[in-house]
Order: structure tokens, then C-alpha cells, then sequence
């Protein structure tokens, strides 16, 4: 599906709202009679064009300033014109409600998070046989639902998918088993600083009655298909621990193989300790 950019100047009435398009303008203010026809609408922030910074500010930056005038207003970029057709396509996704489609291999299906995650990502963080490894979730406590953990989750989910997808344009992602069209895990990309190496860090978790069957390999590679083709950055880093053997072996495996998708892969081996 083709998503058309129009700027809001050469709007008319004449656009019906399921009219596969992004409306773009300067400011909430020129926007808002059409996203309140129903319309996807994208402010691009003319404003921090000439910003000078990481990637990891400018998203920051972004993510303060919608936060602070933007409220209601989803999409948000610097230039509009350098969108790519997948980050369109996810715009209009979100506009509709859906969960972006990330990407989709043989077995798997990589898309955004949804609070119907809930059950699976619980599952996964409350496993002894994967808590271990993972760095545990700041879930929010959310008054009158005190002890509630699924509601935790499915509320961390809905602030992640609200926060997260729209304004860094990536993060975690949920696996979704095609056969059966179940969540299974998560996979995905976050910006962060570790042994003075600034930059994307991978991580995956599998439910373990999925183990051993090369589905996280099939997931991963769709992330590193995603970020070549986004031109997010030419490497990814791993951190693992080094008694977590299925984790060193799958990273083991994904750096053997980063070479044919031009991406390279360094494995960053911590102890238990250093999560």
C-alpha cells in the first residue's frame, strides 16, 4: 500500500478520512481540524532541523517537546520528506489502531506490542528458567489495582506502544508464531551505553516451550534486516551472559551471519552481575 504525504496547505475537503494518506504540517495548531475529521496527521518540527546531537538526544528531544504541546498527536519527525515507505506504512497502522509490521520470515512475524501481550511477557519475565537473564521491568502501580500483575504488564505494554514506536520509530517488538498466530517472545532494538560503546543493543527472550527451534535466529535476522534497510546504524551489540549458553550460542551465530546482511555484530560477554 502506497501512503501519499500531503502538506496541509494543499488540503481540501475533498479527502475523505479512510483516504490512504498522511496529512503534514508545522504545528499542532494547523493540524488538529484534520485529525479531528479523523485523518492521520504527522507534525514535522521545523523547528529541530538544525539540531546538532546524538540520536539518542534528538529522539529524547522529540519525546520532550510532544510530550510538553503535542498531546493527542502521535506522529511527529524532523523531515517528513525522508520517510521511508515502511515508516509510512507504520504511521498509517498506528492511525488505524493496528500494531506495525515490523517484518515476517518463514515461521515468524515481527510487529509493535499490544497489551494482549500481557500474558506472554509475564510469563516470560516470571520463568525462573529466563528471569535470570533479563533485567527486570519498571512495571506502573496503578492505584486501586495494587497486586494486579497482569494489568501491570498490559499497562507497561500500552505506555511502551504509546511512548515508544511513535517517536524513536523502534524498540522491542513482539514474536508471533505465523502457524499459530501466538505471541511467543520479544526481540528488539534500545540506544544504549555500555563499556563506552554508544549505540543499538539487542535483546530477546523466547518462552522456553519454544527453545531449540531457531525461531529467535529467523526474529533477529528480521531486525537486522530493518535496521540496514532504516540506515539505523552498520552494527548491533549483543550483550550476553556467559552462563546463559543459549543466548551465547544464538549470539555466536547471528555475528557469523551479520556479514551477508552488512551489518556487524559485537558480543559484549557480562556476568550476572553486571545486568
Amino acid at each position: 500500500m502506497e501512503i501519499a504525504l500531503i502538506p496541509v496547505q494543499n488540503c481540501t475537503v475533498q479527502y475523505p478520512p479512510q483516504t490512504p494518506c498522511i496529512i503534514v504540517g508545522p504545528s499542532p495548531e494547523a493540524l488538529r481540524p484534520w485529525k479531528e475529521r479523523g485523518f492521520c496527521v504527522l507534525v514535522e518540527l521545523t523547528g529541530l532541523q538544525s539540531f546538532v546531537g546524538t540520536e539518542r538526544e534528538l529522539a529524547e528531544r522529540i519525546t520532550a517537546q510532544t510530550r510538553r504541546g503535542f498531546e493527542g498527536f502521535d506522529n511527529v519527525c524532523i523531515h517528513a520528506d525522508l520517510l521511508s515507505e515502511r515508516e509510512k506504512l507504520l504511521m498509517w497502522q498506528h492511525h488505524l489502531g493496528e500494531p506495525g509490521t515490523i517484518g515476517e520470515s518463514k515461521r515468524v512475524l515481527l510487529r509493535e506490542s499490544t497489551e494482549d501481550d500481557a500474558p506472554v511477557i509475564r510469563a516470560i519475565y516470571e520463568d525462573p528458567r529466563c528471569s535470570p537473564y533479563l533485567e527486570p521491568l519498571t512495571l506502573p502501580q496503578i492505584s486501586g489495582l495494587e497486586g494486579n500483575a497482569e494489568e501491570a504488564y498490559a499497562e507497561y505494554l500500552r505506555l511502551y506502544r504509546q511512548y515508544q514506536y511513535p517517536f524513536y520509530g523502534y524498540g522491542v517488538w513482539t514474536v508471533v508464531l505465523k502457524e499459530s498466530g501466538c505471541a511467543i517472545g520479544w526481540a528488539g532494538i534500545t540506544a544504549e551505553t555500555h563499556e563506552e560503546e554508544d549505540g543499538l543493543y539487542l535483546g530477546y527472550a523466547l518462552l522456553p516451550e519454544c527453545w531449540g527451534r531457531g525461531l529467535m535466529r529467523e526474529a533477529c535476522g528480521l531486525i537486522f534486516d530493518f535496521v540496514r534497510e532504516e540506515e539505523l546504524a552498520d552494527r548491533i551489540y549483543i550483550r550476553v551472559q556467559r552462563d546463559n549458553l543459549r543466548s551465547v550460542r544464538l549470539a555466536q551465530v547471528l555475528r557469523d551471519e551479520s556479514g551477508d546482511r552488512d551489518m556487524k555484530v559485537i558480543i559484549q560477554m557480562i556476568s550476572s552481575r553486571d545486568i
